[in-house]
């Protein structure tokens, strides 16, 4: 993947240049810009202590039900350290609490990006999905959970919510089933319908015509249902910056003009 040396963004393959900066894509990152530096001396020390510090003023944040102020340490702290999955994690748990979902999903996505492998991010993912009614997804995660952890009291306490999925999979298939077995009756089963209860129209009465209505688009059903998806949208330009206005990629985790978080939503 194509990467932009300046802000770091990643792009699809056949970009050539970064939209935001103009200047020409790398194949991959100098590795002196790369997360492990931050784990160095000088600059870099000092570039880590500020992030550990935020980490934790964030953490104690949320811990306080001082949602907001989370929001705003812990998003700073992603402009320093992208590849640390505790970060977005708390930025997940930091987003759920204030009542946005999608923000939430995305900072779990990012933690799995992090780091696939990583526990605390698939037991966060397993239980947002599961309270968002997504069974199928967090059975997936909590799956994978299980195949990685190796605490005997983790174990147990995860195939506990494995199996409180699983029930509520079982009720979703006993569901689809009764409501299948229902059409098809009703679509075996034909009605006779009593010739004295036809109508006759009038050959002179005006019928609506069909075709008026054929390409008529019909708004979409607004079912309000949270829709998961694995895929980090990063390379468009679909969403825009609600606080200075930036277009901004769909799953972009924050303005790459004024640095703010970037919300599907304002806040409350």
């Amino acid at each position: 993947m194509p990467y932009c040396p300046k802000c770091k963004a990643e792009y699809r393959e056949g970009f050539k240049v970064c939209v935001d900066c103009k200047v020409a894509l790398v194949s991959e990152l100098p590795q002196e810009e790369t997360v492990e530096l931050l784990e160095g001396q000088g600059d870099d020390q000092a570039t880590l202590d500020k992030y550990k510090a935020l980490l934790t003023e964030g953490e104690k944040a949320f811990d306080a039900e001082d949602s907001r102020r989370a929001l705003g340490l812990l998003n700073e702290a992603t402009h320093l350290n992208a590849d640390d999955p505790l970060v977005w994690n708390l930025l997940g748990l930091t987003y759920e609490a204030l009542g946005h979902n999608r923000e939430a999903w995305r900072s779990f996505k990012f933690a799995l990006r992090a780091d696939q492998e990583d526990l605390h991010a698939l037991w966060y993912a397993a239980h947002f999905l599961f309270e968002q009614e997504d069974y199928p997804l967090a059975m997936n995660f909590i799956t994978r959970y299980l195949e990685l952890e190796t605490d005997a009291a983790e174990i147990k306490e995860a195939e506990q919510f494995k199996e409180d999925i699983a029930y509520h999979l079982r009720s979703m298939e006993d569901l689809n089933s009764s409501v299948n077995a229902a059409t098809r009756y009703e679509d075996e089963v034909e009605e006779e319908i009593p010739s004295d209860k036809f109508t006759i129209l009038d050959d002179d009465e005006d019928e609506p015509e069909l075709e008026e209505f054929e390409d008529e688009e019909l708004p979409p059903e607004e079912t309000g249902r949270f829709q998961a998806d694995l895929q980090l949208m990063l390379t468009d330009r679909n969403s825009k910056c609600l606080s200075c206005g930036t277009a901004l990629p769909t799953d972009a985790p924050y303005c790459f003009n004024c640095r703010k978080p970037h919300l599907y939503k304002p806040l409350e």
